[in-house]
C-alpha cells in the first residue's frame, strides 16, 4: 500500500516554513510602495513561489483612501493582478514583524531606523538594492508613474533574486 498523497514517511516531521515577510514602504502608501506590492506579488506568483512570501506596503504620512488611478492604471496596463487595496499607515509593530522593510527613499530608511534603532539590520532603501532612490510621481502625469513602475520592477527583481538566493542558501 502506498503512502498517501502528502504525507510524510514514517519517522519524517514535516516542517512548515514560516512565509517571508517583505514591506514595502512611501510616503502616502498611494503610488510606490503599493505599487511595489502588486509587482511583487506579480512576479513571484509567476516564479511559483508567492506562498513563500507575505508582501505587504505602508506609508509613513497616510491621508488618502485609495491608491491613486494612475498607479492603478498603470499596473493594469502590465497585466499586474490587482486586489483590495487600502492604504495603511506605517506601524511600529508592522516593521518589527516584518522580515525586510523596503523603504522608497533614503528619507524613509532613516525616519523608521531613527526611531526604531533595532530596526537598522532589516529596513533598507531601494537604493541599497538599485543604485537608485524610487522618485514620487504623485501629481505629475502618466509617464511618471510609467518611469516609475519601471524603476520598481527593477527594485522588485533585484528583491526576489536575492530573497531567493538566500532561501536556497538556507536549504
Amino acid at each position: 500500500m502506498g503512502r498517501k498523497k502528502g504525507t510524510a514517511k514514517s519517522g519524517e516531521t514535516k516542517v512548515k516554513t514560516p512565509k517571508r515577510k517583505i514591506l514595502f514602504v512611501c510616503t502616502g502608501n498611494t503610488c510606490r510602495s503599493p505599487m511595489a506590492q502588486f509587482l511583487m506579488k506579480d512576479r513571484l506568483r509567476k516564479l511559483r513561489k508567492l506562498s513563500k512570501f507575505d508582501v505587504t506596503s505602508a506609508g509613513l504620512d497616510v491621508h488618502d483612501t485609495e491608491m491613486t488611478s494612475e498607479a492603478r492604471q498603470v499596473l493594469t496596463d502590465l497585466n499586474v493582478k490587482l486586489t483590495a487595496f487600502k492604504p495603511t499607515p506605517l506601524t511600529p509593530e508592522a516593521v518589527d514583524k516584518a522580515d525586510l522593510v523596503v523603504c522608497m527613499t533614503d528619507r524613509h530608511r532613516k525616519a523608521i531606523v531613527t526611531i526604531m534603532e533595532h530596526t537598522t539590520k532589516k529596513v533598507f532603501s531601494a537604493s541599497q538594492f538599485t543604485g537608485e532612490e524610487i522618485m514620487d510621481p504623485f501629481g505629475m502625469g502618466r509617464m511618471a508613474y510609467e518611469d516609475t513602475a519601471s524603476q520598481l520592477g527593477r527594485l522588485v527583481d533585484a528583491i526576489i533574486d536575492k530573497e531567493l538566493n538566500s532561501m536556497q542558501d538556507n536549504h
